[in-house]
């Protein structure tokens, strides 16, 4: 998830106030709760350069352990990229942890791996590992499912 140990609560709180704060506007958070409290997020930022404006990465799937094997990732993915679509983006992109269950969770929706970066980020424990970019073309065609 980004974060090296010891995460503290007062860490994690940092990094999303800040994260937030300096998101590009056209920015979408989306947060899945129950009555326990936040169960699950994802996000999509707009890509920075001027020359790719029909481009978005989609950052932080997160699901809560209570919440795993619900099926709650696959409806924040879908939700994200039903926003992403009447944002006005066409094409997503997204790296996850090699070997990780994201990756697997990628692929039955449809993204396709583009490649595999090795040593790519560090587990909490800051042991390298690879990750796999992948993309996935939205259109309004997508809307039907």
């Amino acid at each position: 998830m980004s974060f090296l140990a010891p995460l503290t609560l007062e860490r994690a709180e940092d990094w999303w106030r800040r994260t937030i704060s300096a998101s590009h506007s056209g920015a979408i958070f989306v947060v899945a709760r129950n009555v326990e409290g936040i169960v699950g997020t994802v996000q999509l930022h707009p890509a920075w350069a001027p020359n790719q404006p029909h481009r978005a990465e989609i950052a932080k799937l997160l699901v809560h352990r209570r919440s795993r094997r619900t099926g709650l990732g696959t409806q924040l993915m879908r939700t994200i990229e039903d926003a992403a679509r009447r944002a006005g983006f066409s094409l997503l992109t997204l790296d996850t942890k090699r070997g990780a269950a994201a990756e697997r969770l990628y692929q039955r929706l449809g993204w396709i791996p583009a490649g595999t970066i090795p040593g790519y980020a560090l587990d909490p424990d800051r042991t390298p590992h690879d990750a796999v970019i992948f993309y996935k073309e939205v259109n309004q065609a997508d809307e039907s499912r």
